[in-house]
């Protein structure tokens, strides 16, 4: 293994990966809960569970028509929308029964809830320049942050997914011209939110106002999702609905930058409604086409090129609502609202095939789904090494190359990789550790080829003996 270079000793941006791997499921919590509605007056939340037979229990809990699920610390927070505008929490201790239910302001349209702690969460609300900080353990209302500088024409930001990392909280801000067929008007962006002061982070000091994260296209209408391994979020931009001019954008919340597409709507085929992260480089989307009818379906997608792989489930009409992945069990969750046959259906989110026979009758059709816990593996009564090991890499930012240098939990030999922010790998090296379990190597730059790698932000993995541990570098050319 390449040795050269010196190895600052202070530690910078380490990210640690965690094996917890367990043989058996906690009935409270390895569970898919599901949002199911009639998109009239009526919705309910029902569970299934992540190993065959897949059993349902069904109607376990009234909530609104338009809700969508998240979770923090062991509760279940419903997120009712337009015409309730309310937070429900629900306990899976006492069979997902309402423990508090609590107003977030009349005819706001609260979109999303992220938690700083399980006395802070903020709460988007669609149809307000106001983002609520509340407590959600007595339901109130504590502060709120001031989005209106992101507003268009209208007087609205249309704030919409959220997500919390390291102190700070970021907002996607759809910016829809509601004058106009609700038009996106560009730019879209992330707000960010210094948590500490309840006031917006100017990404870019040197333009006059308050900026946000300037996005690549517009419209950004999933969730913000968060890649525990390598701390990045990543959003999907739908664009003008019918027009494939938007992709799943990668965001450092680090440099504040908007990273660029990791998947395209051209390369999807399809306007993009939800995704979901890689498991062995194969992701999984729901995307609309308007022709030759509007109608919504799953397909796989390669993560590294960012090119469609198959079709996985495509009932026709406007049917696919949400997907979610478990991860342990290796299954891909479906909410199929076909008129006349929906319910959940499972598939193996490795080759896509279909595990159930038909859809899970979960009541009501689905809408939503919220996995709780990730306890299961493939494998019953494999273990994974909990221990991992430390990486730092140095000079950072780096202008040519850096040194990496390493921990082991014990010496033995060594796997590492060098990955853009699209997953793809550029360099690999090999090697065995010193008797301590430390050692070194230096990156220069290059691919595989030989070729210089742009200015990025890359990642650093290394492996041994089923531990691993990983590192931000930010490379400027």
């Amino acid at each position: 293994m390449d040795n050269r270079g010196l190895v600052s000793q202070t530690l910078v941006a380490l990210f640690l990966v965690f094996g917890c791997a367990v043989s058996s499921a906690d009935p409270l919590t390895d569970l898919v809960l599901v949002v199911t509605s009639d998109y009239e007056v009526s919705g309910r939340v029902s569970t299934v569970e992540v190993t065959p037979p897949w059993a349902v229990d069904m109607n376990l809990e009234s909530v609104h028509s338009d809700a969508v699920a998240r979770t923090f610390n062991g509760l279940v927070y419903v997120v009712n929308r337009l015409f309730q505008d309310n937070i429900q929490v629900l306990d899976p201790e006492q069979g997902f029964a309402t423990i508090r239910q609590f107003s977030v302001g009349p005819g706001s349209n609260p979109q999303d809830i992220a938690f700083v702690s399980a006395e802070r969460a903020y709460v988007s609300r669609y149809e307000s320049v106001w983002l609520y900080e509340v407590d959600p353990t007595v339901g109130a209302v504590t502060d709120s942050v001031d989005l209106s500088a992101f507003a268009d024409g209208d007087g609205l930001p249309e704030m919409a997914g959220l997500a919390v990392c390291d102190g700070l909280l970021f907002v996607a801000v759809q910016r829809l011209d509601r004058d106009y067929y609700w038009t996106p008007v560009p730019p879209s962006y992330l707000a960010v939110v210094d948590t500490e002061t309840n006031s917006l982070v100017d990404v870019d000091p040197d333009e006059p106002g308050i900026q946000g994260i300037e996005l690549t296209a517009t419209n950004p209408s999933t969730e913000v999702l968060r890649d525990p391994e390598t701390g990045l979020l990543y959003v999907g931009e739908a664009g003008t609905w019918g027009v494939f001019d938007g992709g799943i954008e990668a965001v450092d919340p680090v440099s504040l930058l908007a990273l660029g597409f990791v998947a395209s709507e051209v390369g999807l085929e399809g306007d993009i409604n939800d995704f979901t992260l890689p498991l062995e480089g194969r992701a999984h989307a729901v995307v609309s086409v308007s022709s030759p009818q509007w109608e919504s379906f799953c397909i796989s997608f390669d993560w590294e090129t960012g090119a469609k792989i198959a079709d996985v489930w495509r009932p026709g009409g406007f049917s696919v609502t949400d997907i979610e992945t478990h991860e342990g069990a290796g299954e891909l969750f479906l909410c199929d609202r076909t008129y006349t046959n929906p319910g959940v259906r499972i598939f193996d989110v490795g080759d896509d095939h279909q595990l159930t026979e038909g859809p899970l009758d979960v009541g009501l059709p689905p809408q939503d789904l919220l996995v709780l816990g990730d306890e299961v593996t493939q494998v019953a009564g494999e273990t994974e090494n909990a221990s991992s090991i430390s990486v730092e890499v140095w000079p950072n930012p780096a202008a040519a190359g850096a040194a990496v240098s390493f921990s082991l939990p014990s010496p033995g030999p060594v796997e590492a990789a060098v990955y853009d922010v699209a997953g793809r790998a550029l360099r690999k090296f090999s090697g065995t550790s010193r008797g301590d379990g430390t050692g070194a190597f230096f990156w220069d730059g290059t691919d595989a080829l030989g070729r210089r790698a742009a200015s990025g932000v890359y990642f650093v993995r290394v492996t041994a003996a089923g531990s691993s541990g990983s590192a931000r570098l930010l490379l400027l050319r």
